[in-house]
C-alpha cells in the first residue's frame, strides 16, 4: 500500500521549501544580531549582544568563560568574513564590547560556517575555517591575538566547509581538533601534542564510512574522546578513542537509533560522571518532521533512546534548526536547546529540561519577550554551575 502524505503535510514540505530558498537569498529582510539568553537561578532574561551582524549562511558561534575572572567570551564569523569576538564591558553594566580578531591576528577571512573552541585560564582558543579550506587557529596569549595555519603545521588535509570540532584532553592538556576532509569526507583530527601538529584520517584508522552532512559533534572524558557524525545514509556514527586506537560505531545499526533529520546534533559527558549524552534531530516520517532525540549510555556500550519531543508534549524542532546542550553542577542536571518550526511555533528558543526524575520544555522566547531565532545560525551555550548561558541569532 502507498502512503500519501496528508495537505498539512504537503503544505508544510512546500513551507520548508520556500523558507530554505528564502535563507539562501540572503534574508536581506532580516537584521539577525547574535543575543544571550541568560538564567540566573531565578529567571530568563534576553540581551541584544549588538556587533555586526553574523555571516548569511549558517553561522557557527562558539561560547566560553575564561578563569578566574569568569569572563565571557562569544566568538562568530560576520558578514564581512572576519572573526568577531563579543565580551561585556567591565566599564559599563550590561555593555557589550564587539573586538575584531582575525584583523588584529591578520589572519585569512573565514568561512560561513565551523567556529569553536575553549579556554585553559585566560589564554583563549579560536578555531575556524578559512575561504581557502584551511584549518586555523586563533590563540589569545594574554598579550595579543595570533594566527596560526594548522593545515599547513600538521600538512592535513583541506576542510569541507562544514562543522569543526576542537576540546582539551585532560591531563595531559593536548588540543584536538576534528574537521571533515574536502577531497574524501573522512573525518580527520589535527593533534597537538605540546610541541607539533600533526594530522589523521579517523575514518580510515576506524573504518568508518565518510561524513555526508557535515555535522559533526565531541567532547573528552580524561584522555577518552568522542566524536559524532552522519554518514550518506543518514545513520549517525560514533568514532571514539579508547585510550588506545580508534573505532567506529554505526549507532542506527548497534542501537535501532533513528535516522538524522539534521542538522541539530550536540554532545556531552555529564561531569565527575562517565554518563555520555547525545541529542539530535532524528526523522520522523515524511517531509521533513523531526523530534529531539537522546541517547545515553553510561558505559557506551548499552545505550537508552528517548523521543523527547514526543515525551514532553514539546513543540516541533524547525528542520534546519542547530542545538546546543549541557549539564549544569552540581545538580547534573539536563539542558537542550534548539529553534521551534517557524510555521508551527514562530522559531522560539525551546528549552528541554531534565529536573533528575523527569522532563519537561520551555518556550524560552514567550518566557523572556525576546526576538525570535533565525534557525539557519548556530546556537552555543554552558553553565557556570546553575546559571546558564545562552547564545542564538535573532531576527
Amino acid at each position: 500500500m502507498v502512503c500519501k502524505p496528508t495537505r498539512k503535510e504537503v503544505r508544510r514540505c512546500v513551507l520548508c521549501v520556500l523558507g530554505f530558498l528564502i535563507a539562501l537569498s540572503g534574508v536581506s529582510a532580516y537584521a539577525q544580531q547574535v543575543h544571550q539568553l541568560y538564567y540566573d537561578n531565578q529567571s530568563w532574561s534576553d540581551q541584544n549582544l549588538g556587533g555586526p551582524l553574523p555571516s548569511l549562511v549558517q553561522s557557527g558561534i562558539a561560547a566560553f568563560t575564561t578563569t578566574p575572572n569568569n569572563q565571557l567570551h562569544i566568538y562568530y564569523a560576520a558578514t564581512d568574513h572576519h572573526i568577531h569576538q563579543h565580551t561585556q564591558d567591565p566599564l559599563v553594566k550590561n555593555a557589550w564590547k564587539d573586538e575584531d580578531i582575525t584583523k588584529e591576528s591578520k589572519g585569512p577571512l573565514a568561512g560561513d560556517r565551523g567556529v569553536a573552541g575553549f579556554s585553559i585560564g585566560n589564554t583563549q582558543y579560536v578555531f575556524y575555517g578559512s575561504k581557502n579550506g584551511t584549518i586555523h587557529l586563533l590563540l589569545y596569549n594574554n598579550v595579543t591575538w595570533k594566527d596560526e595555519n594548522l593545515t599547513s603545521k600538521g600538512h592535513g588535509a583541506n576542510w569541507d566547509g562544514w562543522s569543526i570540532v576542537a576540546f582539551l584532553t585532560t591531563p595531559n592538556n593536548q588540543i584536538h581538533v576534528y574537521y571533515g576532509a574536502s577531497d574524501s569526507g573522512d573525518t580527520h583530527q589535527l593533534f597537538f601534542n605540546g610541541k607539533t601538529w600533526a594530522d589523521s584520517d579517523l575514518t580510515l584508522e576506524a573504518g568508518g564510512l565518510p561524513s555526508a552532512t557535515g555535522s559533526m559533534t565531541g567532547f573528552s572524558n580524561g584522555n577518552y574522546q568522542y566524536v559524532f557524525y552522519v554518514d550518506w545514509q543518514k545513520h549517525l556514527h560514533e568514532l571514539y578513542y579508547n585510550n588506545l586506537r580508534w573505532n567506529d560505531v554505526d549507532l542506527f545499526i548497534y542501537t535501532g537509533a533513528p535516522l538524522y533529520g539534521g542538522p541539530g546534533l550536540t554532545a556531552f559527558v555529564v561531569p565527575g560522571t562517565s554518563m555520555l549524552e547525545v541529542f539530535y534531530l532524528a526523522l520522523t516520517g515524511y517531509y521533513s518532521y523531526t523530534n529531539v532525540t537522546q541517547l545515553a549510555s553510561s558505559d557506551n556500550s548499552h545505550w537508552n533512546m528517548q523521543d523527547l519531543t514526543t515525551l514532553t508534549s514539546a513543540p516541533v524542532p524547525d528542520y534546519f534548526s542547530y542545538m546546543t546542550a549541557f549539564a549544569t553542577t552540581p545538580n547534573n542536571q539536563l539542558h537542550v536547546y534548539y529553534q521551534t518550526y517557524l510555521y508551527d511555533n514562530n522559531n522560539h528558543v525551546n528549552q528541554l529540561f531534565y529536573d533528575g526524575s523527569s522532563w519537561s520544555n520551555e518556550d524560552l522566547t514567550e518566557e523572556t519577550g525576546s526576538d525570535n531565532a533565525d534557525p539557519y545560525f548556530g546556537m552555543a551555550g554552558f553553565s557556570v554551575g546553575n546559571l546558564q548561558y545562552l547564545y542564538y541569532t535573532a531576527y
